[in-house]
């Protein structure tokens, strides 16, 4: 009796490092498990997010027409919007517009320290992979552009202006994603008159970039 309660007592004191490996090899597949799931949320993640909107400024131009009976001008650009992402649509909505100086383009306070201000209207939904032309036209008079009105009626240009658009970029996935995103177009002419083909033949198309 004697020598099996040894054995029993034996048994006994080497459980204890069984138990402890079985511990040891939970811990490390609930390690693995949560490794594995996180990659495959990761992986979701980078298969639906969409990639980002894309802005060009056709020919580069702001154009400018004159409309001498009402003493006005014309300001006139083509946008193109490109979605790049084969997995959702997108928006581009309450926008606002700016053209700046280069040196005051990522001011705090656009609205004051702008050339002009102004409210285009939303680049709507369009499909994966597609591009859609926006086109923006605003009236402008002395008064809503001084300093700059006078040199643009007597048919002369500016360069190096930077157009900023500030607005909700909205994505279609599983839900719709909103989020503020602001584009800078650089290195603009303002100037030209649409009419001129000429003119437009020689202006490269400018890409924005978002910030």
């Amino acid at each position: 009796m004697a020598a099996v309660a040894g054995g029993e007592a034996g048994d006994s004191e080497k459980q204890p490092p069984f138990r402890w490996l079985n511990v040891a090899r939970c811990a490390v597949a609930a390690v693995v498990m949560v490794l594995i799931l996180a990659v495959i949320i990761n992986a979701i993640q980078v298969v639906l997010r969409p990639n980002s909107l894309s802005l060009t400024v056709v020919e580069g131009t702001v154009f400018v027409k004159r409309l001498p009976e009402e003493k006005n001008l014309s300001l006139s650009l083509d946008l193109r919007a490109e979605n790049p992402s084969g997995r959702a649509r997108m928006y581009y909505t309450n926008l606002d517009a700016y053209l700046l100086n280069t040196t005051m383009e990522s001011t705090a306070k656009p609205r004051r320290d702008c050339i002009i201000y102004f409210r285009p209207k939303d680049i709507v939904a369009f499909d994966q992979q597609q591009a859609v032309m926006s086109s923006m036209k605003l009236h402008v008079t002395n008064k809503s552009m001084p300093g700059y009105f006078d040199k643009l009626y007597a048919n002369g240009t500016m360069r190096d202006v930077t157009l900023r658009l500030d607005g909700d970029l909205v994505t279609e996935v599983t839900i719709n994603e909103t989020r503020r995103a602001t584009y800078y177009c650089r290195s603009l002419i303002v100037g030209g008159d649409p009419d001129d083909e000429a003119f437009r033949y020689w202006q490269d198309d400018v890409h924005c970039t978002k910030a």
